[in-house]
């Protein structure tokens, strides 16, 4: 099943920061290139008829209002097509940065169950399958901490259940130490895997 996102604004203050740098920065360009066109051609002579009379004037003169008026069109019409261009860029980008937030939160408070997912076409598919590989090695300790909780609880039961009779074999003793013997080994070993700095 494709997902499709309905909103492209998802992250409003990252995307509209990223739109406005990028128009400002294609404003910038076009008007260095204004400035430096009017530079290079203001040492050059122009003719024209204005008014049925034969003007000569400085080129720089001449394409200045058509530079100014057409520089400006361009920059509106180039700003605008950037911040198209810039939302829908961003929006692969923001989209898969909420979802990220979303699901470490998620991990955060115990949840492992979910599978992080995000679109094809988004970025930062290399970082999904690091989440998910995280969220299983979790899993795994856990699921081991949880096997060998298990065995315990057998094993205390069976000791209350013995208790009761009063008439505990030095065979069922030494069989119960061991187990949990063992068993607290396996839950020390599950346990190391998750580091924890105080």
């Amino acid at each position: 099943m494709k997902h499709k996102r309905r909103r492209y604004f998802i992250n409003k203050a990252f995307q509209a920061e990223f739109i406005l740098k990028f128009c400002g920065l294609v404003i910038l360009g076009s008007a260095l290139f204004g400035i430096l066109l009017y530079l290079f051609s203001k040492n050059a002579l122009t003719t024209s008829f204005e008014n049925s009379r034969l003007v000569i004037k400085s080129t720089a003169d001449y394409i200045f209002p058509g530079l100014i008026s057409g520089g400006l069109l361009v920059a509106v019409i180039t700003a605008l097509s950037a911040t198209i261009v810039v939302v829908l860029m961003t929006h692969r980008i923001a989209g898969p940065m909420y979802r990220f937030e979303k699901y470490i939160r998620e991990v955060g408070s115990g949840k492992l169950y979910s599978d992080l997912k995000i679109r094809k076409k988004d970025q930062f598919q290399n970082m999904v399958e690091a989440l998910n590989k995280m969220t299983d090695d979790l899993k795994l300790g856990l699921v081991e901490v949880n096997d060998v909780s298990g065995k315990l609880d057998k094993l205390i039961g069976e000791l209350s259940d013995s208790s009761s009779r009063e008439i505990l074999l030095r065979e069922d003793i030494k069989r119960i130490v061991s187990e949990l013997k063992k068993d607290k080994q396996n839950l020390t070993r599950a346990l190391e895997y998750f580091k924890i700095k105080y």
